[in-house]
């Protein structure tokens, strides 16, 4: 209910005072208006009756002309009698000096009175908003002071109503977001400190059988079985390697622990050394990888972190392009944004896969590769975002994929 606000109450009781006192000072102008009016009269029929005794008339028939009763029939012969000199209903007041002076007199009294009662109205109106307005802003600078991360702000109102309603609930969303935060927060720290643990309990027997396998490679026994079972054993090693050191490295990022340290970078430089990791192995299996971008391309990032993003795109164009294929690395400046363009002529993405390649592990049924454990797009996309910037890719069946990092310029401020 609308007056269950306090503000809401007090305002109407202030409304209806005001109300009340105009009334009450419109009956007393109207009082006064009545007996100024009473007082002119009188004034007027003295002068009439003190003009008619001058003149010689009865005082008697002078006295009774003003106290009794007249009848029709006299106030019509008076009507015309004065008519004819001019005095009658289209008289101007300007040429009644009493008429005029009454006119002129309440004509100011009431101008005076309602702009008053209007000032007062005003006052009320304004001081109430001004009140609403106040809180209202104060509730804001609390909501600012939540988005800029102090979780402890709170809309200080202990009263009633809407307006105290409404601030209770976004209390208690607040107390429920903070709530749901911390317990995210948690639920990360736990998950780091799980794979991290993991993590390095694996390092070891992982150390182990990578010294095993070196040393079954060097006894070069011959066997034709050994000698294959051997090489897989190392390449699935290497994989085991990886993948727990991006593991950490998403452990880390997710729990918000990496302090990404950027600083401005020439695109083409930092481009070319990630690609010299892969130029051996893009030899090797009769791909190409080349670069366009101008010398004069700046970002703000963090090397070591965005290398492993940019690494990763590159490894899976690697991964799904075959021998003759090409890989171009390009960076592109526009008037609002810095985006560096990886794209392939390889055998593409399946539409069924598209909005699936950056979820942690996901293996498409259409993809002809089998090494992989679908973690690079997720570390790279995750690095990305943390540099300010997004992720879009836009691939055809059989005719490649073109990734895009786009960084808007506000970014590198």
């Amino acid at each position: 209910m609308i007056f269950s606000d306090k503000s809401v109450r007090r305002f109407a009781a202030v409304l209806a005072l005001l109300l009340l006192a105009m009334l009450i000072a419109g009956q007393l102008i109207t009082a006064r208006m009545a007996q100024d009016y009473k007082q002119g009269r009188i004034e007027h029929d003295y002068a009439a009756a003190g003009a008619l005794l001058r003149s010689g008339a009865d005082p008697c028939r002078i006295v009774a002309a003003f106290t009794t009763e007249t009848d029709e029939e006299t106030t019509e012969a008076g009507a015309s009698l004065l008519s004819a000199a001019g005095y009658d209903a289209s008289t101007q007041n300007s040429l009644l000096p009493a008429v005029k002076g009454f006119h002129l007199k309440y004509a100011l009294m009431l101008l005076a009175f309602s702009l008053l009662f209007s000032a007062a109205l005003f006052a009320v109106l304004y001081f109430n908003a001004l009140n609403r307005n106040r809180r209202l802003e104060a509730a804001a600078g609390k909501l600012r002071s939540f988005i800029d991360g102090d979780a402890s702000a709170r809309l200080e109102d202990c009263g009633e109503g809407s307006l105290s309603g409404l601030f209770f609930f976004v209390n208690m969303m607040a107390t429920s977001l903070t709530a749901h935060i911390e317990k995210e927060q948690k639920n990360k720290e736990f998950l780091k400190d799980t794979i991290s643990d993991i993590s390095h309990q694996l390092k070891t027997p992982l150390a182990a059988l990578s010294m095993y396998n070196e040393i079954i490679s060097d006894e070069n026994t011959g066997n034709e079985v050994i000698e294959s079972f051997t090489g897989k054993s190392r390449r699935e090693l290497d994989r085991m390697e990886v993948l727990i050191q991006n593991l950490l490295r998403l452990a880390r990022l997710d729990a918000g622990t990496v302090e990404l340290e950027r600083s401005a970078c020439n695109l083409r430089d930092f481009l070319e050394s990630c690609i010299s990791s892969f130029t051996t192995r893009a030899e090797q299996e009769g791909k190409g990888i080349s670069l366009v971008c101008d010398d004069s391309a700046t970002l703000c990032l963090d090397e070591t972190w965005f290398g492993e993003a940019v690494g990763n795109i590159i490894k899976n164009a690697l991964d799904h392009t075959k021998s003759g294929d090409n890989i171009e690395v390009s960076c592109e400046k526009t008037a609002v944004a810095t985006e560096i363009v990886i794209r392939d002529n390889g055998s593409g993405i399946h539409p069924e896969d598209l909005h699936h390649i950056f979820k942690r592990f996901y293996r498409s049924r259409y993809s002809k590769d089998k090494q992989g454990v679908g973690i690079g797009l997720s570390l790279a996309k995750v690095i990305v975002e943390g540099h300010g910037g997004v992720v879009t890719v836009e691939s055809e069946l059989g005719r490649g994929t073109e990734f895009r990092l786009i960084f808007p310029k506000l970014t590198e401020l």
